[in-house]
């Protein structure tokens, strides 16, 4: 996503080279570089994380975290929420039901509708994936200011609602 802004940014600043770059462009600059530069650390971290998981691909905790330990959920609830189409969850989902990881369930509202929904075990790796999660966010944060992580908060929720 990140690769994708910047490469809309540079195509804008080609197209309007005539116009002198000022001071707001660097801004957005440096925070896509700010951007991506964080998304590499938790990306490169999720994925020494993952070994922790030998059962799991990536695909699949996406999967297993979207589903949750709440209520069951349809592949099209899925699906939305790891903006896929409806039939691409379908062989990862598969893959979770063969490592009892989430079962799959007739509706009983509606016997068309197929409900899928975490297992014991399941809920036992999710906790797991919280609990690192959780960690890596205390240490993303761990030399900010309570006013600063108050900051940050509204921050980063004003950009949610901006998206």
């Amino acid at each position: 996503m990140y690769v994708t802004c910047n490469i809309y940014l540079w195509e804008y600043l080609n197209q309007n080279n005539n116009r002198k770059v000022n001071m707001e462009d660097e801004d957005l600059r440096t925070i896509m570089s700010l951007f991506e530069e964080i998304d590499n650390k938790l990306l490169k971290t999720i994925k020494i994380n993952m070994n922790n998981y030998e059962k799991l691909t990536l695909a699949e905790a996406n999967a297993l975290y979207v589903i949750g330990t709440q209520e069951p959920k349809t592949m099209k609830q899925i699906a939305e929420a790891l903006g896929v189409a409806v039939s691409t969850p379908t062989r990862t989902i598969d893959r979770l039901v063969k490592k009892e990881l989430v079962n799959r369930a007739v509706s009983t509202k509606d016997r068309r509708q197929l409900l899928i929904e975490v297992t014991p075990e399941g809920r036992e790796i999710l906790a797991e994936m919280d609990d690192e999660c959780l960690m890596v966010i205390r240490k993303m944060v761990e030399n900010l200011e309570n006013e600063e992580i108050e900051s940050l908060n509204k921050i980063l929720f004003k950009i949610s609602q901006n998206l």
